[in-house]
């Protein structure tokens, strides 16, 4: 949504679609690159036959980041990918979680929820009834941790738990 506005405003026309300009501009300015042992963590969900989806709070087109998602992880599972940018909701409103339950067709106390964001995936996550689970592995900032959360720094600390 906010593609649109930005080169409009500014008096500029691009000949590529918003989601194409998304992709171009986000690719160029975050190249991207999965954090260690996603992959690996993606498989193990695959093989047990867990399902996985997506909920991102990014502004990009959902097409730009399901392009990036699969380009740079392809033999990911996801069900869907839910980005704020194509629904009015964004996390941690208790909304947008509701709607990965009703594409789902599950109830919150069956869901674990993985997010890097404490504001955001944590509480929002809880909001809804989710198991959150806080991944701090890619955060490059100071952090508190909260006892009454799973935090975890590795994605294999994720896996051990779930066969513990």
């Amino acid at each position: 949504m906010f593609t649109p506005y930005l080169y409009e405003s500014q008096g500029i026309e691009i000949s590529l679609s918003n989601s194409e300009i998304d992709t171009v501009f986000w690719n160029a300015a975050a190249p991207g690159v999965p954090t260690e042992g996603i992959k690996d963590f993606l498989g193990y969900l695959k093989n047990k036959g867990i399902r996985t989806g997506v909920i991102s709070n990014i502004s990009y087109a959902s097409s730009a980041v399901a392009e990036r998602i699969n380009r740079l992880l392809p033999e990911n599972a996801f069900e869907f990918i839910i980005t704020s940018s194509d629904y009015i909701f964004c996390k941690p409103n208790k909304r947008i979680f509701d709607l990965a339950l009703e594409k789902a067709g599950l109830e919150p106390d069956e869901v674990w929820y993985i997010g890097d964001q404490y504001e955001c995936d944590v509480k929002g996550a809880l909001n809804a009834g989710f198991l959150p689970i806080w991944y701090i592995g890619a955060i490059d900032l100071p952090y508190t941790e909260d006892t009454n959360i799973l935090t975890v720094k590795t994605w294999n600390e994720i896996e051990r738990y779930m066969e513990g």
